[in-house]
């Protein structure tokens, strides 16, 4: 659905982002290695075309589309078949980010197989308000 064009100017675009994100210079290794690691593209069920670092899971998948399908991701398919969120991504696969919209943070467990930056610091973000608001909450 996309041109190669559209592609590298849709990458550029988000390298720039995160690059306003960079804190330290460990988080800029990271980065790197989401960056030029290997790469794989997916597609939505609608067919546009997502790119990944190799070994994305559909939990990287879903914060790339938008943090907040990734918040309130419970499920996923990969090519129509349900399947685990940890489970590896592979070049062509059709994903869908199943949600729920009462779901109030994502799991801190999914820190030990997500591969993109994006999503660890999307997670992390979450979990930061989530303590906050707990906190803030018993403190009346």
């Amino acid at each position: 659905k996309y041109t190669r064009r559209q592609l590298q100017v849709s990458w550029v675009k988000e390298l720039a982002k995160i690059m306003q994100d960079v804190t330290d210079l460990t988080e800029l290794e990271h980065i790197k290695l989401d960056l030029f690691h290997n790469r794989i593209f997916v597609l939505t069920p609608e067919g546009d075309v997502i790119d990944l670092p190799e070994n994305a899971t559909p939990v990287d998948f879903a914060y790339q589309i938008h943090s907040e399908i990734g918040n309130k991701m419970i499920k996923a398919k990969i090519n129509g078949v349900l399947c685990p969120l940890s489970q590896r991504l592979q070049n062509g696969d059709i994903v869908e980010a199943l949600t729920d919209k009462s779901k109030k943070s994502p799991d801190i467990e999914w820190l030990d197989f997500v591969k993109t930056h994006l999503a660890k610091s999307k997670i992390k973000e979450a979990h930061r308000k989530h303590l906050s608001t707990w906190s803030k909450r018993l403190g009346k």
